[in-house]
């Protein structure tokens, strides 16, 4: 298996989280066993990686009865096409990977390497709002973040169980995609989800961790700041993040964030 997959596990739910190697930008999926079905939180970018998901899916003999995506970036929405079960987002995110999800992709495809990767137009179907709802009988709690690492951001709790789904707004041992420049509305976003009562925290990149990525992520932030506008140009930002954080995977996003950067 190219992914790596880890399980955290509770007395209602177990939660397999698929992180993909760097040719999917160590992106992480997840999958929520409940007791007679699963619910999956975004895809990995690349077909054959979410062919290695569907697959490990597949073993666990539940069928996918929804997939949330968490936000408008292609390296968590790009297998949507695969994926036969409803797809839910917040609204702005909907409408986005509705109307443009086709040519980010495309354009995503085009600089990290992937230029022969044939792209469909994703669809959303529903629109998910903040709030709780009970599915097969385990308490999700939808709470959306805005202007941190994405304009728009979907986290998912299981306040039963102390785990927060929180994507993109966390990383954990992997350069952040800092293209928006948001870093006091992200770290103020850190602040509020830290309050909250979740003891495993599942990030968007990256293996599942604990309350400890708020503090690390936070960190980065700080160092990526400076960087950010220190840099003459993205091969010197890429020197520096590089050298501050040696042992960080996730730079083959990094073309695509200097798009947004320096263009």
């Amino acid at each position: 298996m190219l992914g790596t997959i880890t399980t955290t596990k509770t007395d209602a739910v177990t939660v397999h989280t698929y992180t993909a190697p760097e040719s999917g930008w160590r992106a992480s999926s997840h999958l929520i066993e409940l007791p007679g079905q699963l619910v999956l939180v975004d895809t990995p970018l690349l077909p054959a990686l979410t062919g290695e998901l569907l697959a490990y899916a597949a073993d666990l003999g539940k069928p996918i009865a929804r997939l949330y995506v968490s936000h408008a970036h292609p390296d968590h929405y790009a297998g949507i096409s695969l994926i036969n079960a409803p797809a839910y987002a917040l609204a702005p995110v909907r409408q986005t990977v509705n109307e443009f999800g086709a040519a980010h992709l495309q354009g995503a495809y085009l600089m990290t390497g992937h230029p022969d990767i044939e792209t469909s137009s994703p669809h959303i179907g529903f629109a998910v709002e903040a709030g709780e709802e009970i599915i097969d009988g385990v308490r999700f709690s939808f709470e959306p973040v805005s202007h941190a690492e994405a304009g728009d951001q979907l986290t998912i709790g299981l306040p039963d169980d102390a785990i927060l789904i929180a994507q993109d707004v966390v990383f954990n041992g992997v350069h952040a995609f800092l293209g928006e420049k948001k870093f006091d509305a992200w770290i103020e976003a850190l602040d509020a989800l830290e309050a909250r009562p979740y003891e495993v925290v599942l990030p968007g990149h990256g293996l599942p961790g604990d309350r400890g990525l708020y503090a690390a992520t936070r960190a980065y932030l700080t160092v990526a700041r400076d960087a950010v506008g220190a840099a003459d140009g993205p091969a010197d930002l890429n020197r520096r993040l590089i050298s501050a954080y040696p042992n960080h995977t996730g730079t083959a996003m990094q073309p695509v964030q200097n798009y947004f950067l320096f263009a």
